[in-house]
C-alpha cells in the first residue's frame, strides 16, 4: 500500500510539473498584459519541432538534449517578439473575448506553419542517455526522465519566483502590470520591459516543448492537450500568479493520479470535474492577481454609430428570397459532394446563430458549445437507430428540450457567479468531460461513434414525406434552417432581444433600471443551448455518423469563427460567415497546412482590421460609396471607446 501511494505521488508530481513548465509562460504573459494567450500551445509545439530538428530521434547526449531545448526556446522567443509587434500589441485593452478568439486564430496559424514545414507525420524521441533507464530505490521503479521533468519544473518555478519577487526584472514587470503609463512617466522603458517579458513568456513555451519531447509523440496536435491542462492550472491557481499556477499544476497532477487509481475506466474525467467545482466555488482561483474578477470581460461597448443602410429592406428581402430559391434548386444540377457541403453549411448556420445569441446579443461567451451540439446529435442517432418509426419532429423537439435542460443546469449554477473568461473555461471543461464520457461509453460507440444512422420519414397521418434520399433530406435542412432563422430574427428583434442588447452594453445600468439581468442571461443561455442541440439533431441523419469529435473543444470554435468572420454586429453575420468559411475551407481542402494558415490569418486580419466582420466591411463600403443616411429625429451618434474594436448590439 505504501509503495502504491509513493508511486501515485511520484506520478502526480511528474504530471504536475510537466503542466507547470507550459503554464509558467501562460501565467507570465497574463500577469503583465492581462492577456490569455491561447496560442501558447501552438508556440509550445513549434518549440518541440525546432528542438526535434536539432536533436533528431536518438539524442546523442544529455547536453545535446538541453542545447536543442534551449534552441527551441530562443527561436520561439524571437517569434514571440515578432508576434507581439504585429498582433499582441494591438490586443491590449481590447474586449477579452476578442483576445481569446484572436489568439485562437494565431494558434491555427502556428498549426498551418508547422504542417507546411514539418508535414503531418508522427515522430517520437527517445530520452537522452542517462535519462532512459529506470531507477530502483527501495524496490520501487521510477523513470529517470520523469525525475528530470520534476526537477526542471522546480527549477523553472524557483527561477521565476526569485526573478519576479527579488530581481530588477520582476520589479519592472510588476510596475508595468500595475500602471504602464505611470511607469513611463517615472522614466521606465515601457516598450523594452514589455518586449522582454513577452520574450521570456514565449521562451518558456519553446523550452517546455523541447524538454517534454520524450514524454509523448510529436504531432501537429501536440499543443492542444498541454494548452488545455495549462489553462486549467492557471485558472485553479489564479490568473497571473506564478505560485498559484505551480500549486494548480500539482493539484491537477494529484487529481489525475487519483483518477488513474480510483476511476481507471474513464481516465482524465476527474480533472474536468475538479475544475468545474473550483470555478463554481472559487471562480477567481486560489491566488487571484489584483484586479482580476470573475466578471471580467462580460460587457460590450458601443458599435461606433447607428447604421442606416442605403439599400432598402425590400431589396435585401428580394435578394434573400432569390438565395433561398437558388439553394433549393441545387439538388437538380449539382452532384453529391458539393450538395453535402452546402447542407453542412446550413447546419453550421443554425449552430453559429445559437452561439451568437450569447456573444452578439448577451455579452457571454461559450468555448464548449459543441457539448450542446453533441447532445442533440447523439440523442437523434440513438433514437433513429434503436426506435423504429420514431417521429422525427418529436426527436427534434426532444433534442431542443435536452439541450435547454443542460444549458439551464449550467446557467443556473454559473451565471450568477461568473461571465467572461471564467464562463468560457467552465464550458470547455464540461464539454471535455462529456467528450471523455462518450469516448469511453460502449453504448455510445466509444471513439468510433454511432454509424449507419438511418434517415427518417415525416409521417403526418394523411401523407408521408420520405427523407431517406440526400436530395429530400437536403430540402428538409433548407426549410428547417429558414424557419429557425426566421424565428430567431423575430425573437431577437423583439423586446426580449432589445433587452439582451441593453444588458450586453451595460449590465449594471440595466439592473439599475429594473431589468432582471440574471434571468435574461439564463433565458438566453437556455435558448442558445436548445438551438445548438437542434443543429446537432439535424446533423446526425445528414452525415449518418456521429463521433466523439463532434464534442471536441476545437469543434466549439467553429461557430465562433463563422460569427466573427461574418460579423457579430449583425444578426446575419453568422449566416454570411458560415458561407464564407465553407468556401475558403473547400477551396483549400487539398492544400496541406494552407487551410489552417489561410483561415487563421484571415480571422486575425478581421479581428485586427475589421472587427465587425464581412457585414461590417459591407456597411463601411456602403457609407463610403453612398454616404451615411441621415439619422432619424432624436437618434444620437455614438462613438466606440476602443476605436471600432468594440461591438454593439447585433442588428
Amino acid at each position: 500500500m505504501v509503495n502504491e501511494l509513493m508511486f501515485a505521488v511520484f506520478n502526480a508530481a511528474a504530471f504536475g510539473m510537466a503542466i507547470f513548465v507550459v503554464a509558467a509562460g501562460l501565467t507570465l504573459i497574463f500577469g503583465l498584459m492581462r492577456l490569455l494567450n491561447m496560442a501558447q500551445g501552438g508556440f509550445f509545439m513549434i518549440g518541440a519541432y525546432t528542438a526535434y530538428s536539432v536533436m533528431g530521434r536518438d539524442v546523442q547526449s544529455l547536453g545535446m538534449f538541453l542545447f536543442a531545448s534551449l534552441v527551441g526556446g530562443v527561436v520561439v522567443a524571437l517569434l514571440g517578439l515578432v508576434t507581439d509587434r504585429l498582433v499582441l500589441k494591438r490586443l491590449r485593452n481590447v474586449d477579452p473575448h476578442y483576445v481569446l478568439i484572436a489568439t485562437f486564430a494565431l494558434m491555427m496559424v502556428c498549426t498551418g506553419v508547422t504542417k507546411l514545414i514539418w508535414g503531418v507525420d508522427f515522430f517520437s524521441v527517445n530520452p537522452p542517455p542517462g535519462l532512459d533507464q529506470p531507477l530502483n530505490p527501495f524496490g520501487l521503479f521510477f523513470s529517470a526522465y520523469q525525475l528530470f521533468v520534476i526537477g526542471a519544473g522546480l527549477v523553472v518555478y524557483l527561477v521565476l519566483e526569485v526573478a519576479i519577487h527579488r530581481l530588477w526584472f520582476g520589479k519592472l514587470m510588476q510596475a508595468l502590470a500595475a500602471d504602464p503609463w505611470m511607469s513611463g512617466v517615472l522614466g521606465l522603458n515601457v516598450s523594452f520591459g514589455i518586449a522582454l517579458s513577452v520574450m521570456a513568456s514565449f521562451f518558456l513555451a519553446g523550452l517546455a516543448g523541447g524538454m517534454l519531447l520524450p514524454n509523448q509523440s510529436l504531432s501537429t496536435g501536440l499543443g492542444d492537450s498541454y494548452l488545455m491542462y495549462a489553462f486549467f492550472a492557471v485558472i485553479i491557481g489564479g490568473l497571473g500568479n506564478i505560485r498559484g499556477a505551480f500549486i494548480g499544476s500539482l493539484v491537477l497532477g494529484l487529481v489525475q493520479s487519483l483518477n488513474t487509481v480510483l476511476l481507471p475506466a474513464v481516465p482524465g474525467l476527474a480533472i474536468y470535474v475538479v475544475l468545474a467545482g473550483f470555478l463554481l466555488w472559487k471562480p477567481n482561483g486560489l491566488f487571484p492577481a489584483v484586479g482580476v474578477q470573475a466578471e471580467s470581460g462580460g460587457e460590450g461597448h458601443g458599435s461606433g454609430g447607428l447604421h442606416r443602410p442605403r439599400i432598402s429592406r425590400q431589396a435585401w428581402q428580394l435578394l434573400g428570397t432569390a438565395t433561398v430559391v437558388l439553394l433549393a434548386s441545387l439538388p437538380l444540377w449539382v452532384n453529391a459532394g458539393p450538395l453535402y457541403v452546402v447542407g453542412t453549411v446550413l447546419i453550421q448556420i443554425v449552430f453559429a446563430l445559437s452561439w451568437n445569441i450569447l456573444f452578439g446579443y448577451t455579452g457571454l461567451v461559450s468555448f464548449g458549445h459543441a457539448g450542446f451540439f453533441a447532445i442533440g446529435a447523439y440523442l437523434t442517432a440513438l433514437a433513429l437507430r434503436h426506435i423504429a418509426g420514431v417521429p422525427f419532429l418529436g426527436v427534434l423537439a426532444c433534442a431542443a428540450l435536452f439541450g435547454a435542460l443542460a444549458a439551464w443546469g449550467i446557467g443556473a449554477l454559473a451565471l450568477r457567479r461568473m461571465t467572461g473568461v471564467f464562463l468560457a473555461v467552465l464550458t470547455v471543461a464540461l464539454a471535455e468531460a462529456l467528450r471523455l464520457v462518450i469516448g469511453f461509453s460502449t453504448f455510445l460507440g466509444r471513439e468510433d461513434g454511432i454509424t449507419d444512422i438511418p434517415r427518417p420519414a415525416l409521417d403526418f397521418g394523411l401523407f408521408r414525406i420520405d427523407l431517406t434520399s440526400s436530395n429530400a433530406y437536403y430540402w428538409f435542412l433548407l426549410v428547417t434552417t429558414v424557419l429557425i432563422t426566421g424565428f430567431l430574427w423575430w425573437l431577437l428583434h423583439s423586446r426580449f432581444g432589445r433587452t439582451l442588447q441593453t444588458i450586453r452594453q451595460d449590465s449594471e445600468r440595466a439592473a439599475f433600471m429594473g431589468t432582471n439581468v440574471a434571468r435574461y442571461r439564463l433565458a438566453a443561455f437556455v435558448i442558445s443551448g436548445a438551438v445548438a442541440a437542434v443543429a446537432g439533431a439535424m446533423y446526425a441523419p445528414w452525415s449518418r455518423i456521429v463521433t466523439v469529435e463532434e464534442v471536441n473543444w476545437l469543434a466549439s470554435a467553429q461557430p465562433m469563427l463563422n460569427t466573427l468572420l461574418g460579423g457579430v454586429s449583425s444578426f446575419w453575420g453568422p449566416v454570411v460567415g458560415a458561407g464564407l468559411f465553407a468556401a475558403i475551407t473547400y477551396a483549400t481542402r487539398t492544400m496541406m497546412g494552407l487551410s489552417e494558415l489561410i483561415v487563421g490569418t484571415g480571422l486575425l486580419a478581421i479581428i485586427l482590421l475589421a472587427p465587425n466582420g464581412a457585414v461590417g466591411v459591407w456597411r463601411h463600403i456602403e457609407e463610403r460609396i453612398w454616404g451615411r443616411r441621415p439619422l432619424p429625429p432624436g437618434a444620437k451618434q455614438s462613438a466606440s471607446p476602443l476605436g471600432g474594436l468594440g461591438i454593439g448590439g447585433a442588428r
